[in-house]
């Protein structure tokens, strides 16, 4: 593995984002956030799902596609019919609040058959009910379009499991010990609610009625190389 590589800190390649030769630079020994372009400063996964776009839907930048909660502005440069959103509690989903639209993806306010792309970037592990919010993507994608988009799969669990629960009146149970990944609002922490394991496949497909899709690539090339580096695409039937 490259982290284990500690003699090897920066090395020449193109980056997918910034569309360039570039350096890639080793911050850290936790590749998937200290893997960095020194040009966009993106990370192994988000130049992993730009190559995917690339290749699996070379169009995209012509595509109507939404982005929910996204951290760095790498498609809103790119694709000329593109929209985010973030989730903002205190906000009516559908309104923006300072020029941000709110979203809920387990209740989205866009209309059925209404997007060609939407993608989620290391959401769907924080959200309570994810059979909902796939379901709800697909509702929203056009037949042909795709939900493209990555979220932790840990290989050494085998069967999908639940971190936290939501009751009616907001309070949480937690299942499993408190966890936190970064988050790009409110106070920076966003709780982790599903750990995926290798049935994710399957049972997402089964939420969703259509075949899910994983990409697997190590490209040191274009700065391709980290832990839950998979890209999943759920094409709409």
């Amino acid at each position: 593995m490259l982290a284990e590589t500690r003699d090897i800190q920066t090395h020449a390649g193109y980056c997918p984002c910034c569309r360039g030769r570039t350096t890639f630079t080793i911050h850290g020994p936790w590749l998937r956030d200290e893997y960095l372009c020194d040009r966009c400063h993106s990370i192994p996964r988000q130049r992993h799902l730009i190559r995917i776009l690339d290749t699996q839907f070379p169009r995209w930048r012509w595509s109507t596609m939404h982005e929910s909660s996204p951290s760095l502005p790498i498609l809103a440069k790119q694709c000329w019919r593109y929209s985010y959103s973030h989730y903002l509690p205190d906000v009516a989903p559908g309104t923006k609040k300072d020029g941000v639209r709110c979203e809920s993806i387990e209740a989205l306010t866009f209309a059925d058959n209404s997007l060609d792309l939407f993608v989620t970037q290391d959401v769907l592990e924080h959200v309570f009910h994810p059979d909902r919010a796939l379901s709800e993507i697909h509702r929203v994608l056009k037949p042909g379009g795709a939900h493209v988009f990555t979220a932790p799969k840990h290989e050494a669990l085998a069967v999908t499991r639940c971190r936290a629960t939501i009751a009616d009146d907001g309070s949480v149970d937690y299942l499993l010990p408190e966890e936190y990944h970064g988050n790009p609002v409110g106070d920076g922490k966003a709780l982790v609610t599903w750990d995926y394991g290798s049935d994710f496949e399957r049972i997402a497909s089964e939420w969703v009625g259509d075949t899910v899709a994983t990409y697997q690539t190590v490209d040191r090339q274009q700065g391709i190389q980290a832990a839950f580096n998979e890209v999943f695409v759920i094409v709409k039937r």
